[in-house]
């Protein structure tokens, strides 16, 4: 009876504590003052909170029968602070902490207060937005600001607007009036900012860009600084690898499966692109790699939506790419499916010259004529179990079917004519993720698991023939490239006080088998080559682990420090010969970036990391393709990993200007080597020991110059200088290279739906590797428009009207000169419509599942 009488009373007294309520008046009460009240009338909850940060914050409030953590939410209203509730305990922190304020009063005629007006900082000489605030019930404000001087405007339903000039600090008193206002001193102008920078990367703001509307994924990415897109393919300046992520998502694709996707994706729906030219420790380690992140809108809108894009074009054959999305959202399950699918053509020439210092010459003229239908297919479901556990699945699938032909002529000291075709095969590959989210506590400490599957399997078969002065000569040969990749992944997000710690561990295993068939046709039948047929099997296992820590130190500077190592363990099994080679090395690499936030919006940014270069799995497969029944292509098992070191210092005025200073190094980077045997066969294969120094300036400015004109404008100067560390027939190479970019968009009409654009990129001389590239240029104009509430939108594109596409470029070598001349027809005029229905904003996700390692299976 005791026993039950005890449990009863603990009971009515946890009953009592639960339902404990609050009731209390104050009056320009300072908020520190409010919070001590309430702790001192809690009988549960303890309130912690740093007395400096709170004490310019003052409260205005009638709380009525509230609960604890009620109140404390109605005392915080507007103001920029932040409340976590965890079991007893109540953190409450100021969420900009900047140790100036703006403070002030706002009164009607009537010196009576004006609740919950809008009030606004805005930068004098631009009227760009800074940061701002709603009155609270006493018509009081404090808004962080670290500028000294800013452009005040404060808003209301029936009151004229007001705008002052002022100075940082406590303002007093302000007296709106319902009157009409003339403001006769202050110009206040429409330019919203576009460019921003965090500690690792560089923000276009596309939301604030109003010359994007209409356009796809691609063409948005061609208004961003540092960004270069050709041919529909997305590069950073000076990167030799570019990934791209959906939402911190790595598009594991092939490049025609990530062209498919971001022709996809709709101006409207994007939020911002960030470049990450510098990736932190929490990226994988690679030589001179960067990232672009989508980061797509996401509202609280709930239901069906989805879009279909019909685009058309007509180059020297026509070609023809649709796209579906349909997305679903409700309060606990997350949907996002995408189709594609592209019937194209591809035609290219190339034209190759090898000059010999004895003074003859050999030459290539190549035609390749290849359909390339391809289809596409991908899914994300995301499931809210609760408020800490989320769980998801993600998988795209990619296939393509093409039967190239290849059509070659060879003078050398004979004439040979070679045909080349490919049945069509399928090529596919597959990738799926699977994750889980779950929030450690209510302070956003987050845990994150990710498992990822990626298989490709890359079938090819081509019959060459080749007639010499009447003779002819007959191979065919066919080959199998499956591999495999599985990644388990660990990461946690530790947001803490005094700085914000990222840390985990990955393990990935990498199987890649490649099989080559040969045969010689003789004697009126096909011959099988064992000589020259191999099974190639390659493993590779990589062990990382890393620590990332970003702390503010002062107002004006933050820094990012992060390490990262790797450990990898390789197998080259050629399992024809019965050869095994096994290897380990591993190594760490430091990353660091520094962020100055300067006076007006202005940013100056330091960083720097060191990365490795694994070499590309047929890269290492040491037999031969053939390109005719003569000339092959052969890899080397014997290559090693190269090492990078990246550095930049970027700065940003705030009003349209973004300039970099990179420099980079490689060593024991690989090259390729082109060689002439004595039957007259042409060898071409990869080496190692290649080295490079490059450093540059980039520069970009992007402007409004007129409320219908954008004016975007860039270039790069740098130098370059190449060698081999070790004894080679491949020169040194050095020299300036230099390319230019600009783009004029026009408003035409008030309503803001239709656009032209006019885009001219021009490079005057380019170097990579042991190449020297000759001046080259792109000329594109578009229209676009959009009706129907913007739910219909169409665009016509010229490309390439001139024919300046065409790439061409020299090697040295020892004993002779290669100059190549390659054409892909880029010449189109296009038209897309998009037709959007459903809601109108639900929002799609994405996850991180940070695996590269496809980009190496070539």
């Amino acid at each position: 009876m005791r026993k039950h009488l005890f449990l009863g009373i603990l009971l009515l007294i946890a009953c009592v504590v639960q339902a404990q309520h609050i009731t209390r008046n104050y009056n320009k009460t300072s908020l520190p003052h409010v919070l001590t009240d309430i702790d001192n009338a809690s009988q549960r909850y303890t309130i912690n909170f740093i007395y400096n940060e709170l004490e310019d914050f003052t409260v205005t409030v009638n709380l009525r029968n509230r609960t604890v953590p009620e109140a404390i939410r109605e005392v915080l209203g507007f103001y920029p602070m932040r409340m976590t509730v965890s079991d007893s305990l109540i953190f409450v922190e100021c969420t900009q902490k900047v140790p100036t304020k703006v403070i002030g009063h706002i009164v009607d005629q009537h010196n009576q207060p004006v609740p919950f007006a809008n009030v606004a900082l805005l930068n004098p000489s631009d009227s760009s937005f800074i940061n701002g605030g709603v009155t609270n019930n006493g018509g009081d404000f404090v808004i962080p600001c670290s500028q000294r001087k800013v452009l005040l405007r404060v808003s209301f339903v029936g009151f004229a607007t007001y705008y002052k000039l002022i100075n940082v600090g406590n303002i007093g008193t302000i007296r709106m009036k319902t009157d009409p206002y003339t403001l006769k001193s202050v110009t206040v102008k429409g330019m919203r900012r576009v460019i921003k920078n965090d500690v690792d990367r560089l923000q276009y703001l596309v939301s604030n860009d109003p010359f994007s509307k209409g356009m796809n994924g691609i063409e948005v990415m061609g208004r961003v600084p540092m960004l270069n897109v050709s041919d529909e393919s997305v590069s950073i300046v000076g990167k030799g690898i570019t990934h791209i992520m959906l939402d911190g998502h790595i598009l594991e694709m092939t490049a025609d499966a990530v062209k498919a996707k971001l022709r996809s994706l709709k101006a409207e729906d994007i939020e911002r692109i960030e470049v990450i030219t510098i990736p932190p420790a929490k990226y994988k380690a690679e030589a001179n790699a960067g990232y672009i992140n989508i980061v797509m809108k996401r509202d609280q809108s709930k239901g069906w939506s989805g879009s279909i894009s019909e685009e058309v074009q007509r180059q020297y054959r026509g070609r023809y790419f649709q796209d579906i999305n349909i997305n679903y959202a409700s309060r606990k399950l997350e949907l996002s499916t995408g189709l594609g699918m592209s019937l194209d053509k591809v035609i290219n020439e190339s034209y190759s010259v090898y000059d010999f210092k004895d003074g003859h010459q050999r030459s290539t003229r190549k035609r390749t004529i290849s359909p390339w239908p391809s289809y596409n297919a991908d899914a994300i479901v995301k499931y809210h179990a609760n408020k800490r556990l989320e769980l998801g699945v993600m998988t795209s699938f990619y296939t393509d079917h093409t039967s190239p032909d290849h059509t070659f002529v060879s003078i050398n000291r004979d004439t040979t004519f070679t045909t080349a075709h490919a049945p069509a095969v399928w090529n596919n590959n597959i990738s799926t993720t699977l994750y889980a989210e779950y929030k450690l506590d209510s302070l956003e400490k987050t845990l994150n698991v990710n498992y990822n599957f990626f298989n490709s399997n890359a079938p090819t078969q081509s019959e060459n023939v080749s007639v010499t002065n009447g003779m002819t000569e007959s191979l065919r040969n066919e080959s199998k490239a499956k591999y495999q990749i599985n990644a388990l992944k660990l990461d946690f997000s530790l947001p803490f006080k005094h700085l914000y710690m990222e840390t985990g561990a990955s393990f990935s295993a990498i199987r890649n088998k490649t099989s080559l068939m040969l045969e010689n046709f003789a004697n009126g039948q096909w011959k099988y080559n064992a000589a020259e047929s191999n099974e190639f099997l390659y493993k590779e296992r990589t062990l990382a682990a890393y620590l990332s820590v970003k702390k503010q130190l002062t107002e004006k500077l933050q820094v990012q420090a992060g390490l990262r190592y790797e450990h990898t363990w390789t197998e080259s099994n050629q399992l024809t010969q019965g050869q095994i080679s096994r290897s380990h090395y591993g190594r760490f690499y430091p990353t660091l970036h520094l962020n100055w936030q300067l006076k007006g919006n202005q940013n100056l940014a330091f960083a720097a990391n060191w990365g490795i270069e694994r070499p590309d799995f047929n890269d290492l497969n040491p037999f031969r393709i053939y390109t005719s029944t003569t000339d092959y292509m052969t890899g080397n098992p014997y290559l090693a990993a190269a090492y990078t070191r990246n550095m930049e210092i970027n700065y940003s005025n705030g009003k349209g200007l973004y300039v970099v200073l990179y420099s980079s190094h490689g060593k024991g980077e690989t090259g390729w080597r082109t060689t002439f045997l004595a039957n007259g066969s042409q060898v071409t294969g990869p080496y190692d020991g290649l080295r490079h120094e490059k450093t540059g300036v980039y520069a970009n400015y992007n402007r409004n110059v007129l409320a219908w004109l954008n004016l975007n404008i860039g270039g790069e100067v740098y130098y370059y200088d190449s060698h081999s560390d070790y004894q080679t027939d491949v020169l040194q190479i050095n020299g300036w290279g230099r390319r230019a970019e600009g783009s004029l968009s026009f408003l035409l009409n008030r309503q803001k739906t239709l656009i032209a654009e006019i885009n001219y990129r021009h490079w005057f001389r380019e170097y990579f590797a042991q190449t020297q590239s000759e001046p080259h240029a792109y000329l594109r104009m578009s229209l676009k428009y959009s009706c129907l509430d913007d739910r219909l939108k169409m665009s016509l594109t010229i490309g390439d009207p001139f024919h300046q596409n065409i790439n061409r470029n020299t090697i040295f070598y020892q004993e002779y000169t290669n100059t190549n001349r390659f054409d892909n027809h880029s010449r189109y005029i296009g038209f897309r419509a998009t037709w959007s229905f459903g809601g109108r904003q639900v929002h799609r996700t994405y996850h991180d599942n940070r695996d590269t390692e496809s980009q190496r299976a070539k």
